[in-house]
């Protein structure tokens, strides 16, 4: 006798409604084994019968209590009238109508008490399915108790049935039922394990999945403003501690607005595509680029000195003026302002980025399309690097 819980997972959300229907899906199932391991119970009290160790009676009414069961509980899962209650699944009054039941024929024949204690055992061991701890500890509180009540009461007329061939058989029958009820649940847990394993893989997925969407930006697919002024941060704390120059720049597409305007804003995204896709082209892998708002790109070099940093650059400003903007118009020309500097150990990236931001305001004071590099904090640089 035993009672199985229902497992219900989903991957996304779900109304009421489908959660009902599987919960009401897996209590069908569950039910079924339920049944079955009572019918087992059942023939193994005919067979006890038959082989006269206990009386009819014993067999018939035992019989009828577990059917009645099987049909109540069935009952209240198809009509509804469980899935009102706290608990829908009805664990704790069938374990303890389960339990009683098998402590009855226990004490009303004793001389097969093997049978009915073997079959609380498996009882018990199938409470890890309960719904929460008050649950399981009434369950096995009720089994303790009244194994030991039966135990006091019967004495020594609680016997194996084994005086006989027909006897034995019975009695392994009895065992091969517990330990197929053992495997059961040995099952159950692989599966669960297995489900679980694949829910979790599932997740870590999603979870990176969200984690690209939340630090990519949607239309150029590079690094957003937080995701590339974080991995900056980490940078700098590295460089500092390491000894090493880093550099970064901000590059501004030239008269931008003019383009939205004169091609219409799907154009103004194609741009901003193109120059994306040649500004990574143009770059070191251990270096970054990011889009730092709108017409805006941050660029960081790592170990990379200011000097050092205006050759790649130079380069991706000049390749930017070979790309192919005949998607958009052959006679389109795109051009860039960069104003760059270079990271002094214990600053912020506040003020780091606000002196590429004015190198870049004097580049297109003085006519755009070209790199301006801040060499103010050289001096700064070179006086910590003595001391």
């Amino acid at each position: 006798m035993r009672r199985a819980g229902p497992l219900s997972s989903a991957v996304g959300p779900q109304t009421d409604a489908q959660r009902a229907e599987r919960l009401l899906s897996s209590l069908k199932r569950t039910q079924v084994t339920i049944a079955c391991a009572y019918l087992y119970d059942s023939l193994l009290l005919f067979g006890f019968y038959a082989a006269g160790f206990v009386g009819l009676s014993v067999a018939v009414v035992v019989s009828a209590l577990l059917t009645l069961l099987v049909l109540t509980v069935n009952w209240a899962h198809w009509s509804g009238w469980s899935s009102k209650r706290k608990d829908p699944t009805l664990f704790l009054p069938q374990q303890l109508y389960a339990i009683a039941v098998a402590l009855g024929a226990a004490i009303a024949a004793p001389q097969i008490g093997f049978q009915p204690i073997a079959t609380l055992i498996a009882i018990s061991a199938f409470s890890f399915l309960a719904p929460n701890e008050r649950s399981l500890l009434l369950c096995w509180a009720a089994a303790a108790v009244g194994t030991a009540a039966v135990i006091f009461i019967a004495g020594p007329r609680l016997a194996m049935p084994t005086s006989t061939l027909m006897g034995q058989g019975l009695t392994c029958a009895v065992v091969l039922g517990v330990l197929a009820r053992c495997i059961w649940i040995t099952v159950f847990f692989a599966k669960l394990r297995r489900r679980l394993s694949e829910k979790n893989k599932a997740l870590e997925a999603a979870i990176g999945r969200i984690e690209a969407l939340a630090s990519r930006d949607d239309l150029t697919g590079l690094s957003n403003r937080r995701s590339i002024t974080k991995w900056l941060e980490e940078e700098m704390a590295l460089c500092a501690r390491a000894g090493l120059p880093l550099s970064i720049a901000l590059l501004d597409i030239d008269h931008f607005k003019r383009i939205n305007d004169h091609y219409g804003h799907a154009a103004g995204d194609r741009t901003l595509q193109i120059f994306s896709e040649c500004t990574l082209g143009a770059i070191r892998g251990t270096d970054r680029v990011g889009r730092y708002g709108g017409e805006e790109f941050l660029v960081v070099l790592v170990a990379t000195s200011l000097q050092d940093a205006e050759v790649p650059l130079q380069r991706i400003r000049e390749r930017l003026a070979t790309c192919d903007w005949g998607p958009i118009d052959p006679d389109l020309q795109v051009t860039i302002t960069v104003g760059a500097t270079q990271f002094i150990p214990g600053e912020s990236v506040e003020e780091l980025v606000r002196r590429a931001d004015l190198a870049l305001y004097l580049g297109k004071e003085a006519g755009r399309d070209r790199v301006v590099l801040d060499r103010t904090p050289l001096e700064q640089i070179r006086a910590l690097a003595r001391s």
